[in-house]
């Protein structure tokens, strides 16, 4: 201590943070850390995907790659007019431009399973899909991966949870590095509300420990305004 003239050579040679919550929209939208793709724009703090336009393919990404290894995250959405087609909470390493087909593709995938063709690469996606393009039903969800056609292998939604009632949803999704599991309640009638889970290994998936995060969407010949009212994510 103090002025003896006595040295030390300080080094910090690695450090790993992987705790808090690193997104935080909690009150809604602005685009400072976003990149908007499609139909996507801001009106006023909802981040609306598509606004009911015909043939369209939306997509937003936080900016900064997050630690996929276990999260929770939570948004709530809301579509209008909720004909068609859906939208998906994406996590991907393709990049922030990452986006597909429209209609039945919800802007993550092609919009029929016998395209021969993917989506978005090195990716997860869960859907919330409400038209039935290829024997998914009107109101289901699903666990896609690597840009495969968002419409079977499909789960349909119960519980009450319908998504054509134009009723605002609350979603809570939790990954524990082997489990990602899903709940969709409808905040008007919080007794209405589903959970589903699956086992995948995301990291794996997506060929890293990081990823960007975000939405997709599309609409075809039937239309829908979809919308997110806020989010965050933490790990």
């Amino acid at each position: 201590a103090g002025t003896g003239g006595l040295t030390a050579t300080q080094d910090i040679l690695n450090w790993t943070y992987t705790g808090g919550a690193s997104v935080n929209f909690s009150t809604g939208f602005t685009s400072s850390g976003l990149t908007f793709n499609g139909s996507t724009q801001l009106n006023g703090t909802r981040l609306r995907l598509t606004n009911g336009g015909s043939f369209q393919a939306a997509s937003a990404y936080f900016n900064t790659p997050q630690n996929v290894q276990s999260f929770t995250t939570d948004f709530s959405f809301q579509l209008t007019n909720p004909n068609a087609d859906g939208m998906t909470f994406v996590i991907q390493n393709t990049g922030l431009t990452a986006l597909s087909s429209a209609g039945g593709g919800l802007g993550y995938g092609p919009d029929s399973p016998s395209s021969g063709t993917l989506g978005i690469g090195k990716s997860v996606a869960i859907k919330f899909d409400l038209f039935n393009n290829a024997g998914e039903g009107t109101n289901s969800t699903g666990l896609y991966t690597n840009g495969a056609s968002p419409t079977i292998p499909t789960v349909t939604l119960g519980g009450g949870v319908n998504l054509h009632s134009g009723d605002v949803f609350n979603t809570h999704i939790t990954y524990n590095g082997t489990t990602l599991t899903l709940t969709i309640t409808d905040a008007s009638v919080p007794a209405d509300t589903f959970t589903t889970s699956w086992t995948i290994n995301i990291p794996s998936t997506v060929g890293a420990n990081t990823a960007y995060i975000g939405f997709t969407a599309g609409t075809g010949g039937l239309t829908a305004t979809q919308d997110i009212l806020n989010w965050t994510y933490t790990h």
